[in-house]
């Protein structure tokens, strides 16, 4: 690749340049941010790898000149500093860095971008449009971030500046951390990355879907109980969720759903690292970081009692909010572009590019359960066809209308009121499931009602 090199420490810039250099790229070194202006203007590069602190113009300002100049809005730049900070991380990311490095550059760093730039450039000639020209020249980044089993495409600035945010509070396991996003975000993934930086993680990580757990038992399941404690308990009792994640980190997905009378409990964990198991009265000291999730906004679930103020504000040491897919519209397409591919190889298929029309349908579309209902949707696609290139004709399931929920009238079938309830619930849950592709949190929220609620209509429905 063509990577241009710019720092004012002759030192730092040589030592770059030279390790570049035996990974076989041609490189150009600038001392300082006018001449890599010059540079640009008359020569094309792959990729910027910028000091932030120069004389007269720094990396920053590279970097917003580089966006401005004709031809050069996707060109990626990766900006190194000697005097790192939280802040100077967010600000760099924020302003458009691909990413951000400490001095002494760490060399897997480096390889690690340059092999972010080279899946980028594989991208080209993936979408045709029918006049012949490169629809993916207007994509934005691909990133692929390896985080414990899962892998995750970054298609927009939004996400990347999410990553980097997880990736920093990785550094530091005392900080809890809450993700807020809607179903279907990668809220569980985000967690993962915090947990393990990016990396292949040795540490726990446990994790537990609060609305999932009966009230009941949901003290028994985080803190475990001792012997004795109940009548049908293990007679040698039973470690709970924190004792299985010591060392490592416990996610809370759907944090709303824990009791409110269970909440001062966690915040006691919380505050003072201990926690009591059920019947025990010895104290158990731990070291586990929180890393809470939840879809519902918990202001509100605060000013209706159903959440306490005081464990929001210390969970949210740590803060992430996962944007909805609408609002990055332009990561759409990229996305459903890595899961056609990844199908495809998976169940020997021959799909390989997006039609534009196809690319216009999946980037108009609301896709109310996020990246989970474009993965789901753009799989059934791969399961039911088998072509080089996604069309139109694949995506029958968002272009035709969802059927109507059906009328009262229909539902009532008996003069029992309570049962007539109960039924027209029962069906309600049930089409929610339908047009949600059995996503029952998609469904819960489609209703307006909360994952648990769902269970418990589902667990009934069961019983008769």
């Amino acid at each position: 690749m063509q990577i241009l090199v710019v720092d004012d420490d002759k030192v730092s810039r040589s030592t770059i340049t030279r390790f570049l250099s035996r990974l076989n790229h041609s490189t150009v070194e600038c001392a300082n941010a006018e001449q890599a202006i010059r540079e640009i203007a008359e020569k094309t590069f792959d990729l910027v790898v910028s000091d932030i602190r120069m004389p007269r113009l720094s990396g920053i300002d590279l970097m917003q000149t580089i966006a401005a100049l004709p031809g050069c809005g996707q060109l990626d730049v990766v900006l190194v500093t000697g005097h790192g900070t939280l802040e100077s991380a967010i600000e760099a990311i924020r302003a458009g860095a691909m990413d951000y490095l400490l001095k002494p550059v760490d060399a897997k760093d480096l390889v690690r971008i340059l092999k972010q730039v080279e899946d980028k450039r594989k991208w080209h000639g993936t979408i045709n449009a029918k006049d012949g020209t490169d629809v993916s020249k207007n994509l934005p980044d691909t990133v692929h971030y390896d985080g414990q089993t899962m892998k995750l495409g970054v298609f927009s600035q939004e996400m990347k500046a999410v990553l980097e945010q997880a990736k920093l509070y990785h550094l530091d396991r005392s900080i809890p951390v809450l993700i807020q996003g809607e179903t279907g975000t990668g809220k569980e993934i985000v967690a993962r990355i915090i947990h393990s930086g990016g990396d292949e993680g040795t540490q726990p990580f446990i994790d537990i879907n609060c609305a999932a757990i009966t009230p009941s038992l949901f003290e028994s399941e985080i803190f475990g109980y001792e012997s004795g404690s109940f009548t049908g308990g293990s007679a040698a009792g039973h470690k709970g969720k924190f004792d299985l994640a010591e060392g490592g980190t416990l996610f809370l997905d759907e944090v709303a759903e824990i009791p409110i009378e269970l909440q001062g409990k966690l915040l006691r964990v919380l505050e003072q690292k201990t926690f009591y198991r059920v019947g025990g009265v010895r104290k158990i000291r731990t070291n586990v970081r929180i890393i809470c999730a939840t879809n519902m906004d918990l202001e509100d679930a605060i000013h209706k009692g159903n959440f306490r103020q005081d464990l929001f504000y210390r969970l949210r040491v740590g803060h992430i909010v996962l944007p909805p897919l609408r609002k990055r519209p332009n990561a759409i397409v990229p996305l459903a572009l890595t899961f056609l591919q990844e199908s495809a190889k998976m169940r020997g298929k021959c799909f390989k590019r997006i039609d534009e029309d196809a690319a216009k349908i999946l980037s108009t579309y609301e896709w109310r359960g996020n990246v989970r209902e474009l993965k789901n949707i753009i799989e059934w696609v791969v399961f039911m066809f088998d072509d080089e290139e996604l069309k139109p004709s694949h995506l029958t399931r968002l272009t035709q209308r969802p059927e109507k929920i059906p009328a009262k009238a229909n539902l009532i079938q008996t003069t029992d009121a309570g049962s007539v309830l109960d039924d027209h619930i029962e069906q309600l849950v049930q089409h929610a499931l339908h047009i949600n592709d059995g996503n029952k949190a998609a469904a819960a929220r489609y209703l307006g009602i909360s994952r648990s609620s769902l269970y418990r209509i589902l667990e009934r429905a069961a019983k008769e």
